[in-house]
Order: C-alpha cells, then structure tokens, then sequence
C-alpha cells in the first residue's frame, strides 16, 4: 500500500453507499486500531531499516534481552515469546547467527540442543535502539495529551485483557 490511502471517513462513506451491510457491520475504532498498527509497524520498519535488520529479528534480539542475564532462552520458549512458527523461527535464527548478534550455546541440561543468546554485539545492537523505539512511540501519541495516552493504555489493556488471560494460562 502506498501513503495515499483512502480515510476510515471515506471507506466508512463508501461502505454506507455501497454496502450498507458492512457498514452496520464494521466498528470505526477497529478499523482506526488495524490503520495504526499498520502505520505504526511500517514506521518501525523504517526505523529500523538504518541498522539492517527486520521486524521479526528485532523482535528476535528484544525478546532474548529481556531475558535475565545471559540472556539466553530455549527455541521453544522464544516462539511462544514471538507467536510464530519454529520453521519460520529457524530462518530469523540462521541469519542473526550469521551477523553474530546471536548464539547457540549447548542446553547444559540437554547438551543436544541447543539454546538461543544474545551475543555481546546483539546485546549492544538492541540497546543502541532504544533512543529510536521511543521517538517512534512519541511520534505515534504525540496527539494525545498524558492523560489521554493513559486512558487509550487502560481501554486496549481492557480490550485485550481476555486474549492476555489466555496466553498466561
């Protein structure tokens, strides 16, 4: 998509106009909360776009440094952390092993598999991002006053509460 899209004003006249179904169907805050993902994900990419690396690897490296020190997690636990499959994860992994922001240390559990760390260049990497992370999130709620920002936090909290409730279970 480019950056002229049409409005949610716009698609929500056209629904009315041409499918008034959809239109009695389709919320308007759903609809703005998908167009501000969708912003908010491309605007990180571009952020990101300077240190050549993807969303997914992002999400790879912050997910790793949350982790207590050495940063290190199992395969499995990084793909319930990222929601996505272990084929999928296996290529992310390929390639930060082979830029070296990652490493694959033996489990000294199970010394035939292994685990998932961030390396000292990762580590140093994901850090350097946090001065970009927050200008992006500025950026984004720079509209919203404090208060503001604190009621949307606590109505998609509330939104998403369930589906949270879900994945601690």
């Amino acid at each position: 998509m480019d950056d002229k899209r049409t409005t949610i004003e716009e698609l929500r006249r056209q629904q009315q106009e041409n499918w008034p179904e959809m239109y009695s169907a389709a919320r308007p805050a759903v609809l703005r909360i998908l167009r501000a993902s969708d912003v908010f994900m491309k605007q990180t990419a571009l952020g990101l776009k300077d240190c050549s690396l993807s969303r997914a690897e992002f999400d790879v490296l912050a997910t790793l440094r949350r982790q207590e020190a050495p940063h290190r997690i199992t395969p499995t636990e990084l793909c319930k952390a990222l929601l996505i499959s272990s084929g999928g994860l296996t290529k992310l992994l390929h390639r930060l092993e082979s830029v070296s922001l990652i490493k694959r240390p033996a489990s000294p559990e199970d010394g035939r598999s292994l685990l998932v760390q961030l390396s000292p260049k990762g580590k140093k990497l994901i850090e350097s991002l946090v001065d970009t992370i927050a200008q992006l999130h500025a950026d984004r709620l720079q509209n919203l006053t404090a208060k503001e920002q604190d009621q949307l936090d606590h109505l998609l909290n509330k939104m998403l509460r369930d589906e949270e409730e879900q994945l601690s279970n």
